[in-house]
């Protein structure tokens, strides 16, 4: 038998190797037809391709120059090499390549989708789509370049086409584990928490035992599914899963404190945030929700300086500003509240919460006409939110002043959600500091009634009952409370007052 043909025969058995998923065989039949035909460009290409796509660029590199070398004019030498580039990170010489086979009249599917992948790396989506769609042209049942497809149309925000691509490359390979992944975290963010459970579940399951990123993510996006159902001991039995498989996946790192925080675990939380930090300082999310947790513990302080470091990192957060405007006021440094509330209020005009955060700051301020007219913005922004009615409502109450607005605040938030215990709440409160007990009680009533486990709603109960003379029935209600909440301290002095007078 010829050298020529003896190669051509180990060529044929190492496609056929390939093709089944033996590689390590593939590329030694690769090597033994290259040993007989060292110029031969079909065999320096193809064994060049399959080194780098095992995960050897180095040794693949002179192989695939060798092939341009001798075939300058065919773009497949150029094609193998650009993937060789792009496996080593050179994506800019991968680029160089891709082009020059594509100019070469190049026109298999396999390069388009080479390409789109060179310039999705790059960042440059819309030219990376435009590689995928031709693959798709050329080979409509090409489920790799569906799906990433997808993915970069959802990076140039068409969200609705990319979902139907990814929808396809799951169509076209069902038990595919990237397919079942994506289709998997879209159903996720329509809230569609059933299928998104099914598909990442399987994803996870059909990912390679040795790809460990890929069981990652997958876990750590099941995680996520987990904590909108709210199973949070779940999701965080996912995220340390993730972990476990990947330590540096930053994203189910700060996914579990975000759940540590959900339960009021927040010193969890705040070591989960510092090892996200520690991987990349530069983190403006991670520092806004470590600071969050600093709060919940009273450490203000340390709160206040990792909102003023995620603002030089990006100073239009509204997050962080008005975080900051909260560790100030928790601080007692009123002022200071106020002007981080006020850059909030004129950067979102239409946020109620804005307008309603800067009048508490101005109240205690001393700028009390200020501070009423940022109640009635926020009770003006605030549409159908009950809750930033009620809450206005009390806090007009509170400060003794401007009744009328705080009747309107009360109204509209049981106008909103009648069926709401809270803003029931705010206007049997609201009516009792306009001494209309009668009306008061039946608000009440209808608040312990809606939420019957509220000691905050008993109490009140009691507070009108007391104002009513009916002490017997006030002074059921402040037990009913301290059974609910045992450490209420002003249900117990409630109930203390009460005694003394009989």
């Amino acid at each position: 038998m010829s050298s020529r043909r003896e190669a051509n025969s180990y060529d044929r058995c190492a496609r056929g190797l390939w093709e089944q998923g033996r590689y390590e065989e593939a590329i030694q039949a690769w090597r033994n037809a290259l040993a007989l035909e060292p110029e031969s460009v079909d065999i320096l290409t193809s064994l060049s391709y399959a080194l780098a796509r095992s995960g050897d660029p180095a040794e693949a590199l002179p192989l695939g120059r060798r092939g341009v070398e001798i075939a300058a004019e065919d773009w497949r030498s150029h094609h193998a090499l650009g993937h060789i580039h792009y496996r080593c990170g050179d994506y800019e010489y991968a680029l160089k390549e891709y082009l020059a086979a594509v100019e070469l009249g190049g026109e298999a599917p396999l390069l388009h989708c080479d390409l789109g992948d060179v310039l999705y790396s790059q960042g440059r989506f819309k030219e990376a789509a435009d590689a995928y769609t031709k693959a798709i042209a050329q080979s409509p049942g090409d489920a790799y370049a569906h799906l990433w497809l997808g993915w970069t149309l959802r990076q140039l925000g068409e969200e609705g086409a990319a979902e139907e691509h990814i929808e396809q490359a799951l169509s076209l390979a069902p038990n595919w584990e990237e397919a079942l992944y994506a289709a998997g975290q879209n159903a996720c963010e329509k809230s569609d928490l059933e299928r998104a459970q099914a598909l990442l579940q399987a994803a996870f399951e059909n990912y390679p035992e040795e790809d460990e990123e890929g069981r990652a993510a997958a876990a750590s996006e099941l995680g996520n599914v987990y904590r909108e159902l709210g199973k949070p001991g779940k999701a965080i039995e996912l995220y340390r899963q993730a972990l476990a498989l990947d330590p540096t996946h930053s994203t189910a790192r700060f996914n579990l404190g975000l759940t540590h925080c959900d339960i009021g675990e927040f010193e969890s939380a705040l070591a989960e945030f510092d090892i996200v930090l520690q991987l990349d300082p530069e983190d403006a999310d991670a520092l806004i929700e470590r600071a969050s947790a600093r709060q919940e513990i009273g450490d203000y302080d340390s709160a206040m300086k990792d909102y003023e470091k995620a603002l030089t990192i990006h100073p239009d957060d509204l997050d962080a500003r008005s975080g900051l405007g909260f560790s100030y006021y928790m601080m007692g440094l009123f002022e200071a509240a106020a002007e981080h509330y006020t850059e909030v209020a004129k950067r979102a005009p239409g946020n109620p919460w804005s307008h309603y955060n800067l009048a508490l700051a101005l109240d205690v301020s001393g700028e009390n006409d200020a501070a009423d007219e940022a109640f009635e913005l926020a009770l003006d922004k605030s549409g159908d939110d009950a809750e930033v009615c009620a809450a206005v409502a009390r806090a007009v109450l509170v400060h003794g002043r401007n009744g009328e607005l705080a009747l309107r605040a009360a109204q509209r938030a049981c106008e909103i959600e009648p069926v709401s215990a809270d803003s029931h709440a705010a206007l049997a409160m609201v009516l009792h500091g306009a001494g209309e007990y009668e009306a008061a009680l039946t608000h009440i009533r209808k608040a312990t009634q809606l939420d019957p486990e509220s000691a905050e709603h008993t109490y009140d109960l009691a507070l009108i009952q007391e104002a009513l003379r009916d002490i017997e029935g006030a002074r059921e209600s402040c037990l009913e409370a301290l059974r609910l909440a045992p450490d209420f301290e002003e249900a117990r002095e409630a109930l203390e007052r009460l005694e003394r007078g009989f």
